[in-house]
C-alpha cells in the first residue's frame, strides 16, 4: 500500500526524537535558519504506471481478472534537489541504473554550481543546511567529504519521522498523481 505506517519505536528511539526535535526547536528560536535548508531525494519513474485497483463484488460473483505487471518493469531514476524557494537542480539517471556515493557526490557538485547562480548570498555567507535522509550512500566518507568541502551541514533529524521527507510528501506526491495511469513510451 502506499501508505504510510508509524513505526513502534523504542524507548531509547523516543528518547532521540524528542532530543532532536528538542535542539531543533531551540535553533530555529535562536536562529531562524529555513531558508537555508536544501534538500534532495531520488525517485524511480516507472514508463507504465497502471492502477491497479480494488473492486467491488457481490457474494459468490468472482471479481474480474486484473494481473500484475510484470516485477521488473521499464523505469528510470530521477534525483531532484529543492529549497524553500524553488527547484535547484535535478538529473535522470541512465535508464536501469541507480544511484552511488560517486554519482551522488556529482550530482552534488552540479547542484552547487546551480545554486552559486541562483543563491549566491546562502553559498557565500549564510551557507546551506542539507536536509537528506540516512541512505548509506548519503552518509558514506566520500559523500561526507565532499559535502564538507562544499561547507555544507547536514540538519540532523530523527530516523523514521514523515514530516522530515518533503520531497516525498510534497513534490512526489503530486508527481506520483499527475502520471497516475500514464504509459510513456521512451525517455
Amino acid at each position: 500500500m502506499n501508505k504510510f505506517v508509524l513505526h513502534q519505536l523504542k524507548e531509547i528511539q523516543r528518547n532521540r526524537h524528542l532530543t532532536v526535535c528538542s535542539r531543533l526547536i531551540s535553533w530555529l528560536e535562536r536562529e531562524p535558519f529555513l531558508y537555508r535548508l536544501i534538500t534532495c531525494d531520488e525517485k524511480w519513474i516507472l514508463f507504465d504506471n497502471s492502477r491497479r485497483t480494488g473492486q467491488w463484488s457481490d457474494a459468490g460473483e468472482s471479481p474480474e481478472h486484473n494481473p500484475k505487471p510484470p516485477l521488473h518493469l521499464k523505469d528510470l531514476m530521477v534525483a531532484l534537489w529543492w529549497s524553500t524557494k524553488d527547484v535547484i537542480h535535478y538529473s535522470f539517471l541512465q535508464q536501469g541504473k541507480t544511484v552511488t556515493a560517486t554519482s551522488y557526490c556529482q550530482e552534488t557538485d552540479c547542484m552547487h554550481e546551480k545554486l552559486k547562480k541562483k543563491r549566491p548570498r546562502l553559498v557565500n555567507r549564510d551557507g546551506p543546511i542539507l536536509l537528506h535522509d540516512n541512505a548509506q550512500l548519503h552518509t558514506s566518507q566520500a559523500t561526507v567529504h565532499k559535502l564538507q568541502s562544499l561547507n555544507y551541514e547536514i540538519l540532523v533529524h530523527p530516523l523514521y519521522s514523515s514530516d522530515i521527507t518533503p520531497t516525498g510528501y510534497h513534490i512526489f506526491k503530486h508527481f506520483e498523481l499527475a502520471k497516475c495511469n500514464k504509459t510513456f513510451l521512451n525517455t
